[in-house]
């Protein structure tokens, strides 16, 4: 007898293939029936309902999040049921203990290295499965606490090594966040000198590129060129073009991507349905020299040091007190817990994001930034039901099978998941069932709030979200990269 069974949805595989109706029988973690199944244990009524494999959020910063709230709630809510770590040059490891980290990730566990990290997560268990690049703003900031400059030559091939033992330990690869520091201060050479080595070993770059505005075209062809050189796939973090006087940028990035992978560089990207980012705010703004246009675009979402300020946006304090906007946000860039506060910005134009999310190679990614406090970015909680609800089932942008390919088989592949992102004979069981009909975000940059549409949410064969809600039994492990 079958340990689960899912009967009569429309199931859609991840594969690409025609959405069909059938059963799915479970035994253990892994789907053992497709088709008219047997009886089983527990069933799942799943008629009038779609099935798919369970969503791989390609972009997370979920590191700490996992250790802090293992089921990782907001993520299971929406369907994910693995999330792709170490994004934007961040990772949780290397890790100095007893030290928080002084990134967006506040870094403060137990571990030093990408194994002693996994260990502890599988001890607690974790809500969904989770696969992690190496961050080389972290690597770099552990190997040289507080720099700020250019890695010496000795300090890079400490780096070299460092990322090398994380891929070989299991890690995906390599991220690197060129706007951020210290990655700002890498320069071309000294990248692909740390990106070869990981490639060696068939890990992946990552990169948030040095600029999504005006200089995006160009930081588009610093990452092919190093993909080139490195002989790394590289996979470009949440694509856009920032700045209304830089919006169209993403057709000619585009074309550049094409030729690119035409001419057989390893190369694909992520993207998140909204028209605002999200971020550490110290990271955008220079104290003595504030963009005053981009600050009249920004939203607080978290701050310890103002905490009135979060939900609100600047220009609005800047009326409300008569203070100018450029004051404000200088107050905030210095206070004494600026490295923790978050917020969001309203740059992206809607045609563009549109036509990346569009694109055959786009997959999703939410990029959202878990906290507990605040009101965040509702990509946090509604990227998935976000673009099957409304940009494919309400706009038309692509059809059922596409949108859930974008997020299933798609980013498997892309990142070595053996037996995941389709629902086929002997693949893991991560199985979403959703109301096609209903399923949509509802958060808002003003309101926190959980999606609707998800019934049901299956992580290794084991129930993470049932229409009662979170299950808590915490059945995700951690994932490698598999290569060819």
């Amino acid at each position: 007898m079958l340990d689960f069974a899912i009967r009569d949805g429309l199931i859609v595989d991840g594969d690409g293939s025609a959405p069909f109706e059938g059963d799915i029988g479970i035994e253990g973690d892994r789907i053992a029936e497709i088709g008219q199944v047997g009886a089983a244990h527990q069933e799942i009524i799943a008629s009038g309902l779609v099935v798919t494999p369970g969503f791989i959020d390609s972009h997370t910063h979920d590191d700490m999040q996992l250790y802090r709230d293992p089921s990782n709630r907001e993520k299971l809510a929406q369907g994910v049921t693995t999330v792709i770590c170490g994004n934007c040059g961040f990772s949780a490891f290397p890790h100095r203990r007893g030290r928080a980290s002084e990134d967006l990730l506040g870094t403060n566990g137990p571990w030093s290295t990408y194994s002693e990290y996994v260990d502890t997560l599988s001890s607690t268990g974790i809500g969904p499965n989770m696969a992690t690049f190496v961050g080389h703003n972290t690597l770099a900031s552990h190997t040289t606490p507080r720099t700020d400059k250019r890695l010496s030559s000795s300090r890079r091939v400490a780096v070299v090594d460092a990322a090398k033992r994380a891929v070989e330990q299991g890690a995906l690869g390599i991220s690197t966040g060129l706007i951020y520091e210290p990655g700002r201060y890498s320069n071309f050479e000294d990248l692909v000198e740390i990106i070869s080595a990981v490639a060696d070993l068939g890990g992946l770059h990552s990169t948030h590129l040095r600029d999504e505005g005006s200089g995006l075209l160009t930081a588009i062809d610093e990452a092919l060129e190093i993909s080139r050189k490195s002989g790394a796939g590289v996979q470009i973090s949440h694509l856009k073009a920032i700045g209304r006087k830089n919006w169209g940028l993403v057709e000619d990035a585009l074309t550049r991507i094409d030729k690119a992978h035409t001419s057989g560089i390893d190369v694909a990207f992520d993207v998140y349905p909204y028209m605002a980012g999200s971020g550490p705010i110290e990271q955008y703004f220079d104290p003595d020299n504030i963009d005053r246009q981009r600050a009249e675009l920004v939203q607080i979402t978290r701050c310890k040091d103002f905490p009135s300020y979060e939900g609100r946006n600047l220009l609005d304090i800047s009326s409300e007190s008569g203070r100018p906007v450029d004051d404000i946000t200088r107050s905030i860039i210095t206070a004494p817990r600026a490295v923790e506060t978050l917020c969001i910005i309203f740059e992206i134009d809607e045609g563009d994001m549109r036509t990346v999310l569009s694109h055959p190679l786009a997959m999703i990614g939410s990029d959202g930034i878990p906290q507990d406090g605040g009101v965040p970015h509702p990509r946090l909680l509604g990227t998935f039901p976000r673009v099957i609800g409304h940009y494919s089932r309400d706009e038309g942008l692509f059809d059922l099978t596409t949108a859930v390919t974008k997020m299933t088989g798609c980013p498997a592949d892309r990142y070595g998941l053996l037996e995941r992102g389709r629902i086929q004979l002997g693949t893991y069981a991560d199985i979403v069932v959703f109301d096609h009909s209903t399923i949509a975000d509802k958060g808002s940059y003003q309101q926190r709030r959980h999606p609707d549409g998800i019934k049901w949410v299956l992580v290794n064969g084991r129930p993470a979200v049932t229409p009662r809600g979170l299950t808590h039994s915490n059945s995700g492990t951690v994932l490698t990269r598999t290569t060819t």
